[in-house]
């Protein structure tokens, strides 16, 4: 063999063992990399309302002022607010729109001009979700303030009355779950109760648990808020009567057809606001189910705010809108990764004040 033949040989073989070791070098880092050998980092994300006696937010507290607990655990925490700089927030809307939420769907309609303003400013983004009985995205999350007001305004009535709360407030997660470096909010419109999802609610607020999905609900009772509709009512045939005596009232909501002997008997509610009494006894067995909207709020440190009118509406969105801005931010990498869920605890030290906060999180790995 000659000199040549030797040196190429050399180069091979150089070749082969320089691919061997970038081989191996990778697949020891490839297997550092899973989480069974890795030490796992987490920033955990904790918002936190704190109010007086009154209900008022205070906004002159500092990092010295808050214990944070893990597992009865104190951990070095981060605090910062919105005049500190904090992630922008990232919102989904679920509205009820089945067909019996119709007087409340004409309040809703109003409110998509104040999202952007009021709740996710400039640098955040809010999408649209509609559930009856399907579930329908109207708007992804976008800072298009005209794109969702336009969204908003689109919502129509479904038919029937099945509402897939659940079911919708699951997916909403989901779809915050891709918004990085956000502050994940959900913001339910709707009835305390679900009426035919398919998901669990313990599902749910696990998922908004592990997202760090923070839930609030602007609830109402359909059966309430129908009477407080603005709509004019629903055109009607006149009625035609085959007798006399059929002369005394009216079921079509207009002026009564009196007979000789006066008018007895009052006009009956026109087609709005009729509530069906079968129903009705229906309503009253699924009053005793769980309170979906309140299970998911506590466990995630939201606020529940009920209306009635367009009016109480508007004010859930101004408040929700001012807890938002006025929060406390707090941040921390944990020092124990235990697998599980994880109990929160956020103490103030001042005695005159209200501390809200999520209850907990869940970790999904441990380091070893």
């Amino acid at each position: 063999m000659n000199f040549s033949s030797i040196g190429a040989a050399l180069r091979v073989q150089r070749g082969t063992s320089m691919k061997f070791a970038v081989t191996l070098v990778l697949a020891f880092t490839a297997a550092a990399q899973e989480p069974r050998f890795g030490v796992q980092s987490r920033l955990v994300l904790v918002p936190v309302t704190v109010t007086d006696a009154k209900g008022q937010s205070i906004d002159s507290l500092e990092t010295k002022n808050f214990v944070l607990l893990d597992n009865g655990r104190p951990q070095q925490a981060t605090v910062d607010t919105m005049a500190t700089g904090v992630a922008p927030i990232a919102l989904i809307i679920a509205i009820q729109a089945s067909g019996l939420s119709r007087p409340v769907l004409e309040k809703v309609q109003k409110i998509g001009s104040m999202i952007q303003p009021l709740v996710t400013g400039d640098r955040g983004c809010a999408g649209v979700v509609t559930f009856s009985d399907r579930v329908d995205w109207l708007q992804e999350c976008t800072n298009d303030a005209g794109a969702l007001t336009r969204a908003i305004e689109l919502v129509r009535p479904g038919a029937g009355k099945k509402a897939r709360l659940l079911d919708a407030a699951f997916g909403s997660i989901k779809a915050l779950e891709k918004q990085p470096n956000s502050r994940r909010v959900l913001l339910l419109i709707s009835e305390s109760r679900d009426r035919s999802s398919e998901t669990a609610l313990e599902q749910v607020a696990t998922a908004a648990e592990a997202a760090a999905v923070t839930v609030y609900a602007a609830t109402y009772s359909v059966f309430t808020t129908a009477f407080t509709s603005n709509s004019a009512p629903e055109p009607q045939a006149p009625k035609v009567p085959k007798t006399p005596s059929e002369q005394t009232g009216t079921i079509d909501g207009g002026p009564p057809h009196c007979g000789p002997l006066g008018c007895p008997n009052p006009p009956l509610p026109t087609s709005e606001q009729r509530v069906d009494l079968l129903a009705g006894i229906g309503e009253l067995v699924r009053l005793g189910k769980t309170n979906d909207t309140a299970v998911l709020t506590d466990a995630t440190g939201g606020a529940t705010f009920p209306f009635t009118r367009r009016k109480g509406l508007e004010e859930a969105i101004e408040k929700l809108g001012s807890e938002l801005h006025s929060q406390y931010l707090l941040s921390f990498t944990p020092d124990d990764f235990t697998a599980g869920y994880h109990r929160l605890e956020v103490r103030v030290s001042r005695d005159d004040v209200r501390v809200r906060a999520r209850p907990g999180y869940w970790s999904f790995a441990s380091a070893r």
